[in-house]
């Protein structure tokens, strides 16, 4: 695409773009900056975000489009090439659902002697109480998974379909990448340079809350800015990486320049999250199992030796961080303690929410039960063993969505949820080039995602096909002018 086409659609970009195309913009690029949580989760039991007001506003236009204006309706096919594997991780997961549902494990938190022992916390809000309790949340969970795929992944197909749509996302996205990217950095040296400066919060909420000054805002020197939590802000800055690449596939330039790809990787390292370097791991492990295996000899090589010296980075960026150590030397022993049934370290303490779904599953695993660990469990039970284990009662999730997913989905579903996300690119297949680049990062998404929970894998995902489709379009059009 060449510098006047670009100027040109710069210079008509307000005129030719909708409006409930840049509502929906806006509200899929604001979602991984969980620092726009204006409303607490007591609140409404989700929480409330720009993001999510914008969503609720482009699907109340939608509806109202439907039932006023008459506007039809485009169903798509669940089980096209594009959506299949997703249809069926979700069908295995209400499979799993019911099994687990039958043998007891949406009941451990409902026992006699669970509820006369347990922390029940009790929000002031019927909604919150309603979302939160055990009896809708589970099904709650099933709807966010659908959610997800429908509003970033389905819909953007919809709205997105245009060149001018694309470049108006593109647009937008540079605005907040670099935004996030500067302010964060910028955070940093405040902080360096005046004692007396806190730092920006993790969430807006937490402002008018009082919780950025009672001890739960983001201490040390860590890279965040408005994105969130420093977990938060590594996954953001990767989902930017990937699109970058597709912008650069899009308009087919090299804008990604090695410059910029040096300043993420620098906020990357600032964060200093553990789960950024789980993510770097499970990319890794899925890039060697996904992907080495297709490519020639030499590449292999080049691939399992950049892989050794990313592993060997992680363990300096761990050995020389006073905070990961003091999780590795932590992580070593809390197996044995489980076992022997002794005191457990008060730095794993706060993470045993990622560890009590592994050890129960574990204990099954020992009696020869291998059901839940191929099967899982059924989404929402996570947070109901780790409401057993813990004795408390309340949403309590695991922040890495590779435990959530082998206790809720297991094997089986992972594989499928794997599958959903890196079979399609055959489907859109463009060029050998292309679809190894976008494989990659792909799987990179997935291994983040694996690590912490998050949003972006979806997005890239839904602007993935976006933009391949479009290269097809615009292939198939070239050759019919010839």
């Amino acid at each position: 695409m060449n510098s006047i086409r670009v100027a040109s659609l710069n210079a008509n970009i307000s005129r030719k773009v909708p409006l409930i195309t840049k509502i929906f913009v806006w509200s899929i690029l604001l979602e991984p900056l969980i620092f726009f949580h204006i409303v607490p989760q007591n609140i409404s039991g989700v929480g409330g975000s720009l993001s999510r007001i914008l969503q609720f506003i482009l699907l109340s236009i939608l509806l109202l489009r439907f039932l006023l204006l008459g506007h039809k309706v485009r169903i798509f096919n669940p089980f096209s090439l594009l959506y299949a594997n997703y249809t069926f991780f979700l069908i295995i997961s209400i499979i799993a659902g019911i099994l687990g549902y039958f043998n007891g494990s949406y009941g451990l938190n409902l026992t006699p002697e669970f509820l006369n022992t347990a922390k029940i916390g009790v929000d002031s809000n019927f909604v919150a109480n309603l979302v939160h309790s055990p009896y809708f949340r589970p099904l709650f969970e099933y709807f966010i998974a659908l959610y997800y795929f429908l509003y970033f992944v389905v819909l953007a197909q919809y709205i997105l379909k245009t060149e001018e749509a694309l470049n108006y996302f593109f647009k937008i996205f540079n605005f907040v990448f670099v935004t996030c990217l500067f302010i964060g950095l910028a955070d940093l040296l405040l902080i360096i340079s005046y004692e007396a400066y806190i730092g920006i919060p993790r969430y807006v909420a937490d402002v008018y809350t009082g919780s950025w000054h009672e001890g739960t805002r983001v201490k040390g020197l860590r890279f965040h800015g408005i994105i969130g939590e420093p977990r938060d802000a590594f996954n953001f800055l990767i989902l930017c990486i990937g699109l970058l690449t597709l912008k650069d596939i899009f308009y087919q330039e090299r804008k990604l320049t090695f410059i910029w790809i040096a300043l993420i990787f620098i906020a990357c390292f600032l964060t200093f999250s553990f789960s950024g370097i789980l993510g770097v791991i499970f990319s890794i492990g899925l890039l060697l199992f996904f992907f080495v295996g297709s490519l020639s000899l030499n590449r292999q090589f080049l691939i399992y030796l950049a892989s050794l010296v990313i592993l060997l980075l992680v363990i300096i960026n761990i050995k020389y961080s006073p905070r990961m150590m003091l999780y590795y030397v932590a992580l070593q022993n809390v197996f044995q303690s489980l076992n022997t049934g002794g005191d457990l370290s008060p730095v794993i303490a706060n993470v045993m929410n990622n560890i009590y779904p592994v050890w129960h599953l574990w204990l099954e695993v020992k009696e020869y039960n291998f059901l839940h660990l191929i099967m899982g469990n059924g989404f929402g039970s996570a947070s109901i063993v780790n409401n057993f284990y813990l004795k408390e009662y309340a949403i309590i999730n695991p922040n890495a969505s590779i435990i959530r997913m082998v206790y809720e989905n297991g094997l089986i579903g992972i594989f499928l949820f794997i599958f959903a996300f890196i079979s399609p690119l055959k489907t859109l297949y463009v060029d050998k080039k292309i679809y190894n680049k976008i494989k990659v990062l792909m799987l990179v998404m997935l291994g983040m995602y694996f690590a912490h929970r998050s949003v972006g894998l979806y997005i890239f995902f839904g602007i993935t096909l976006v933009v391949l489709r479009y290269k097809i379009m615009e292939i198939k059009s070239n050759s019919n002018m010839l």
